[in-house]
C-alpha cells in the first residue's frame, strides 16, 4: 500500500491541517472586526472570509492552538459567535408566498421579515448563551448561579410562549443549557413549518415581538451578568455575531439581515460575510432608511493591497509549516513571530521583470535578444541613476530599453511599432531623455509586464523563467488557495530535485527549515505544473457542460495572449496600462473553438496579462 505524500500545502483550503485542527491567522483586519462597529465582509472564494470570521469567535480563541499562540480570549473586545447560514436555514423559507398567507396584510414582506428575523435571532441567541456557558466551564468567564437562574426565569416571563416548545409543559428551564436546547427546538420548528407549509399555524404559537427585540433582550441580560476574565480584572462584554456564507440568502432575507444590523445597538454588533457582489448590502425594511457607513463598514477582501496579500501569504505558509514539521523542530527553531517561521522573501528570493528578460536574452540566439542587451547596456551607461530603480545594481534596464526601442515618441505616448531597426537604436538615448517627470517614469513602469510578454513572444520563448516571492504572490491573484496550489507544486519539484521522499517527515522538515534559497528553476517548474494542473482539473470536472467551460477558458486564454503579447500588433504595448479590453462582435463558437496557448491560463489571465476581458 502506497503512503500518502506529506505535501504541507494540500488541500488548498488555507486553514486545513491534517490532524483536523484548523490553522487560523489573526490579522490586523481581524483586530478591526472584533471591535464594536458592525462590518460587511465581501470576497471571492478562497480570499479568507471564513477564517477571518473564525479568528474573532470564542470557540477558536479558546481552543485553537494556532490562534492561541497569537491572540488570547482575554484580549477580545466582544464574544464572537460564529453562524454559518447553510447549517441553520431551510431552502423552503425562500419559496413561501407571504401575500397568499396574509392576503389582508398591507405589507406582506414585513411578515416575512418578522418570521425570518426570529429564526436568525434564535440562532444567534442560542450561540451567545452556549458561549457564556462554555466560557465559564473553561474558566474564561464567570457569573453567579443565582444570576443564571434569574436570567432563565425572566426570559420565560417575558416570552411565556416559549414554554409551548418544551417537551413537557412542566419541564424546568433553569440553566443556560436548558435555554439553549429550548431555542434550538424553536428554530427546528420554524424550519420544519416552512417545509410543511404550516407557517401560519406556527406563527400563532410564536412569541409576539418586533424584529430584533428578542436578541436585544437576551444579549442585554447576558451582558449584564457575565464577566470576561483578563489581566486587568473581570470586565463586561458585548456580543459580535459573525454570519458566514450570506450569499445563500435570497434578496428579501438579505434585507431582513440589513434591518437587524440597522436597528442594533450595544451590546450587539455584526459581521456579515458573503461572496463577491452576491448580497444586497444597503436596503432595509425601515421606510426611508438604508444602511450607510454610519451603521457598518464594508471590507472588500478582493481589493486588499498587494502588500497586505503578501503578508497574508507569509502568515499562512508559516502556520502551515509550523504545524506540519516535527515537534522537535517546532520547539527548537526560534522566530520573533509565528508568521516568520518560513520567510518567503529569503526562501523564494526576488526576480524582477528585468532579471527574467536578462535570462531570456542570454538563452536566445535571436538578433532581437542581442540588440536588446546592447541597448540595455547603453541605457545603463548613459542614465545610470534613472533606470535601475527596483533592481539589483548589476541588473540592466531591459524592459525600459525594450519599450523605448518600440516607442514612436513623435506620435505620442501610446504609439508603438512591432519591430525595431537601426534607426530606433540610434534614437534610444534621445527618447530616454524625453522622460523627465515622475509621471513619465510611472508610464514606463506600467509597461514592464507587457514588455516581458511581448519580448517572450517575439523571440519564441515558450516558458518564461518565473520565480521569486513577488511573482508567485502576483500569480495567486489575491487567492490564498491558488497561492498554496503553486507552493504545493514547488514543494514537489523541490523534492524531485533533491531526491527526497515526500512520504517522509524528514523531507518535509528539510524543506521547511533549510536556510538556502529554493532554486529559481524549481520554482519555475512548480508554477507551470500548477497551471497545467488547473487546466487538467477543469477538463476532468463532471458538470454537464464542463467541455464548454474548458473551451471558454482556452479561448479566453488565447485572446488574452493576443491582446497582451502579440508581437505583430502595434497596439499591444500601447494598451498595457488600460484596465479592461473588450471583444466586440465575436461569436461564442469563434472563442471556444480557437486553439490556445494553455500555459498559465488560470493565473496569468487575471494578473500578469493585467487586464480582465469582458465579452460585449
Amino acid at each position: 500500500m502506497n503512503q500518502a505524500s506529506l505535501n504541507p500545502f494540500r488541500p488548498t483550503r488555507w486553514e486545513h491541517h491534517r490532524d483536523g485542527q484548523q490553522l487560523i491567522w489573526y490579522s490586523d483586519l481581524a483586530d478591526t472586526l472584533s471591535g464594536e462597529k458592525s462590518f460587511y465582509v465581501s470576497g471571492s472564494r478562497g480570499s479568507g472570509k471564513t477564517t477571518l470570521l473564525r479568528s474573532i469567535c470564542w470557540e477558536d480563541l479558546a481552543r485553537n492552538p494556532s490562534l492561541r499562540i497569537q491572540r488570547t480570549l482575554a484580549e477580545a473586545e466582544n464574544i464572537g459567535c460564529y453562524v454559518r447560514f447553510p447549517d441553520h436555514l431551510t431552502s423552503s423559507l425562500a419559496s413561501i408566498d407571504w401575500r397568499r398567507l396574509y392576503p389582508d396584510s398591507p405589507m406582506p414582506e414585513l411578515e416575512l421579515h418578522r418570521y425570518f428575523s426570529l429564526l436568525v435571532e434564535l440562532t444567534c441567541a442560542e450561540r451567545a448563551i452556549t458561549a457564556c456557558h462554555e466560557l465559564r466551564l473553561l474558566s474564561f468567564a464567570s457569573f453567579r448561579a443565582s444570576d443564571e437562574i434569574a436570567f432563565c426565569d425572566e426570559l420565560l416571563r417575558e416570552y411565556p410562549q416559549l414554554k409551548h416548545f418544551t417537551s413537557h409543559e412542566t419541564m424546568a428551564v433553569k440553566t443556560l443549557p436548558d435555554v439553549s436546547r429550548l431555542l434550538r427546538a424553536v428554530s427546528r420548528e420554524i424550519n420544519q413549518a416552512a417545509g410543511r407549509g404550516t407557517v401560519r399555524e406556527l406563527n400563532q404559537r410564536l412569541p409576539p415581538r418586533e424584529p430584533g427585540e428578542f436578541l436585544a433582550y437576551v444579549s442585554a441580560k447576558l451582558s449584564g451578568i457575565i464577566r470576561l476574565k483578563s489581566s486587568r480584572g473581570d470586565r463586561r462584554t458585548g456580543f459580535k455575531f459573525c454570519l458566514d456564507d450570506c450569499e445563500v440568502l435570497d434578496a428579501q432575507q438579505q434585507i431582513s439581515i440589513n434591518t437587524l444590523v440597522r436597528i442594533c445597538k450595544q451590546p450587539i454588533s455584526w459581521v456579515v460575510s458573503y461572496v463577491g457582489s452576491q448580497y444586497e448590502d444597503s436596503l432595509t425594511y425601515i421606510r426611508n432608511q438604508t444602511l450607510s457607513d454610519a451603521d457598518r463598514r464594508v471590507e472588500l477582501l478582493d481589493n486588499r493591497s498587494a502588500e497586505s496579500f503578501r503578508e497574508l501569504c507569509q502568515a499562512v505558509v508559516s502556520l502551515r509549516l509550523l504545524f506540519e514539521v516535527s515537534e522537535r523542530l517546532r520547539t527548537r527553531k526560534r522566530v520573533s513571530h509565528v508568521s516568520q517561521f518560513f520567510n518567503l522573501r529569503r526562501r523564494l528570493g526576488t526576480r524582477t521583470v528585468n532579471e527574467m528578460m536578462d535570462i531570456m536574452s542570454k538563452r536566445s540566439m535571436r538578433f532581437l535578444a542581442k540588440t536588446l542587451r546592447s541597448s540595455a547596456e547603453t541605457l545603463n551607461r548613459e542614465f545610470p541613476e534613472q533606470f535601475n530603480r527596483g533592481d539589483k545594481d548589476d541588473t540592466l534596464p531591459f524592459y525600459q530599453a525594450y519599450v523605448l526601442l518600440h516607442w514612436q515618441a513623435q506620435a505620442g505616448l501610446s504609439s508603438f511599432k512591432t519591430d525595431i531597426s537601426a534607426i530606433d537604436e540610434g534614437q534610444l538615448l534621445r527618447r530616454a531623455a524625453l522622460l523627465k517627470t515622475a509621471a513619465d517614469e510611472a508610464w514606463l513602469r506600467r509597461k514592464q509586464r507587457a514588455a516581458l510578454l511581448h519580448f517572450a513572444a517575439s523571440i519564441g520563448f515558450k516558458s518564461i523563467p518565473l520565480a521569486g516571492e513577488d511573482i508567485i504572490v502576483s500569480l495567486a491573484d489575491g487567492s490564498i488557495r491558488d497561492f498554496l496550489e503553486i507552493l504545493g507544486f514547488v514543494y514537489e519539484a523541490f523534492a524531485r530535485r533533491h531526491r527526497l521522499d515526500t512520504t517522509n517527515q524528514e523531507s518535509l522538515d528539510q524543506f521547511a527549515t533549510s536556510g538556502s534559497q529554493i532554486a529559481s528553476s524549481v520554482q519555475t517548474d512548480g508554477i507551470y505544473a500548477a497551471s497545467a494542473a488547473y487546466h487538467v482539473g477543469v477538463g476532468a470536472r463532471a458538470e454537464k457542460e464542463f467541455d464548454v467551460v474548458l473551451r471558454l477558458i482556452e479561448g479566453l486564454g488565447h485572446y488574452t495572449s493576443l491582446l497582451q503579447s502579440d508581437p505583430n500588433d502595434p497596439s499591444v504595448l500601447g494598451r498595457a496600462e488600460r484596465g479592461i479590453s473588450e471583444l466586440t462582435d465575436i461569436r461564442y463558437d469563434q472563442i471556444v473553438n480557437r486553439p490556445a496557448n494553455l500555459a498559465l491560463t488560470q493565473f496569468w489571465c487575471s494578473s500578469v496579462y493585467s487586464a480582465p476581458i469582458s465579452l460585449a
